[in-house]
């Protein structure tokens, strides 16, 4: 597609109470979804940032798309509920991603930025430092 990843991590990585393979399967889903709503732009640009606090790590990830509708916003965790055109999409990808975080004690949340475009938030429990 040719987007360009912004990330912005401060230096230390935190560890995550999750699996991750079913972390990956997440975030696959998550970034493939910021693609797809920027298929129609020359140059996709998606922000994958996080930050640490209250014992939990949030990662955001931003497209720079059109953003989410009311109805999208409304329906986002909903099974079968796609924007996608019929035969590109299920409706299920948000639906097992939010359950997989769900699993892990988190959470994930949707909306649109201030300056355009979806963000998505999810939330971890931190691993305890050893």
């Amino acid at each position: 597609s040719g987007a360009v990843i912004e990330r912005t991590c401060p230096a230390d990585e935190p560890v995550a109470l999750c699996d991750a393979n079913r972390l990956e399967q997440v975030l696959v889903n998550l970034i493939g979804n910021a693609l797809d709503a920027m298929a129609d732009l020359a140059q996709p640009r998606i922000e994958l940032r996080w930050e640490c606090a209250d014992g939990m790590v949030r990662l955001h990830v931003r497209d720079h798309g059109p953003g989410l509708s009311e109805d999208a916003r409304a329906r986002l965790f909903e099974p079968f509920f796609t924007t996608k055109p019929a035969g590109e999409g299920l409706g299920l990808g948000l639906v097992i991603s939010a359950g997989i975080v769900r699993d892990f004690g988190g959470s994930l949340h949707g909306t649109n930025h201030p300056d355009g475009g979806a963000v998505f938030t999810l939330e971890l429990p931190l691993a305890p430092r050893p």
